[in-house]
């Protein structure tokens, strides 16, 4: 059976009894925290907290609520707490950016107080109250990625839900497009305004998509081919396209054409996985004179399982993998690909995920 929620004055003591004769007193009687908090000290520390109570919070829901906290700090010299059943990564992160320290049940926090010589970070402690919340579907797994990827390459549109399930690089159920629509919009990536989803935090949604795409980005082959760069993307070229039409220039590629202050000494392309099938594969050995190698290698292929990767394509004669994709594929790798990555950034996201951000600020900041 699952204990009642603590108390928050009585965790908050036992956290900062690790510091040292810390006093957490309740000013007045209710079940509502707000400002009703006085901590007393050693070295002549007393303040008094701003607290608010979650039951449930989301990201989404997190915005309004660490902006009032922030506010009514402010307004009455305290220093705003959220206590809350479960604060996740991205609420937290939402806290900080407010200046609202947080709690939840288990006795996770991250309290601030700067004026008092007050840090404190706890992390890891098992929350048995987690376990009441629903699942909320990972919005970076392969199907529901698509729904991500299509927003963020057009991040100033709103969508009807149906319109984006059937979108030919989507193509996604209904029911799964709903699923995906709530954790977008509890996760504080996006808003619905007048029956259409938009973005809210593109910025967040891509940095967070990196992060996932990192560990789960195609598999690659790595090959030797004699002849200058140019030469070897023109023969791999030929080679692809008598397997496939789906195929593009990728990584520094890529990034040399849509940002030509890039520069590169690797080939890189994106194909589907029927390109590295036994006919074709042997082609590319025996006729094209690719060796496949461990180190020194001038030709990398990537393999996409998804079509979607593929999807967005520029160019004309030799085509290049979408600004989108290009930045997915740069930020996973190491060394100069950050850098590369963000002069696709600055070119092609910069300003629409600025005005994207602006054009929804309203519906979470209030009036």
């Amino acid at each position: 059976m699952m204990s009642s929620p603590p108390q928050f004055d009585r965790l908050l003591s036992q956290i900062l009894a690790e510091l040292g004769e810390f006093q957490v007193l309740l000013v007045t009687g209710g079940s509502d925290l707000e400002g009703d908090v006085r901590v007393v000290g050693p070295a002549g520390a007393d303040f008094r907290l701003e607290v608010k109570e979650y039951k449930r919070i989301t990201p989404a829901t997190a915005e309004s609520a660490c902006l009032m906290l922030n506010r009514q700090g402010q307004a009455s010299g305290s220093q705003p707490v959220l206590f809350a059943s479960v604060v996740s990564d991205r609420t937290s992160e939402i806290a900080t950016k407010y200046g609202v320290s947080w709690m939840d049940y288990a006795g996770n926090c991250r309290l601030v107080f700067p004026a008092y010589g007050i840090y404190v970070r706890r992390s890891g402690i098992e929350n048995p109250f987690g376990k009441q919340l629903p699942r909320v579907l990972n919005v970076f797994s392969s199907k529901s990625s698509r729904v991500v990827r299509a927003m963020l390459q057009e991040p100033l549109r709103g969508w009807q839900l149906n319109e984006l399930a059937a979108h030919p690089d989507v193509r996604v159920s209904p029911g799964l497009m709903s699923r995906i629509k709530r954790s977008l919009v509890e996760g504080g990536y996006a808003v619905m305004q007048e029956g259409h989803i938009r973005l809210k935090r593109p910025d967040d949604l891509l940095g967070d998509w990196v992060n996932h795409y990192r560990n789960h980005k195609p598999r690659e082959y790595s090959f030797y081919m004699r002849g200058e760069l140019e030469q070897v993307e023109q023969q791999i070229a030929l080679w692809c396209s008598k397997s496939t039409d789906r195929f593009a220039l990728s990584r520094f590629s890529a990034a040399w054409r849509l940002a030509p202050e890039v520069r590169y000494n690797v080939a890189s392309f994106m194909v589907p996985t029927r390109a590295i099938l036994a006919e074709p594969f042997i082609d590319l050995v025996s006729n094209f004179g690719a060796r496949k190698v461990d180190s020194g290698a001038n030709l990398v292929l990537q393999i996409s399982d998804d079509e979607s990767y593929l999807s967005n394509r520029l160019g004309e004669t030799l085509q290049t993998t979408s600004p989108l994709q290009t930045y997915l594929d740069l930020r996973a790798m190491d060394g100069r690909g950050e850098e590369a990555a963000m002069a696709i950034y600055e070119k092609y996201f910069k300003q629409l995920f600025t005005e994207a951000t602006e054009q929804t600020a309203e519906h979470y900041e209030g009036n």
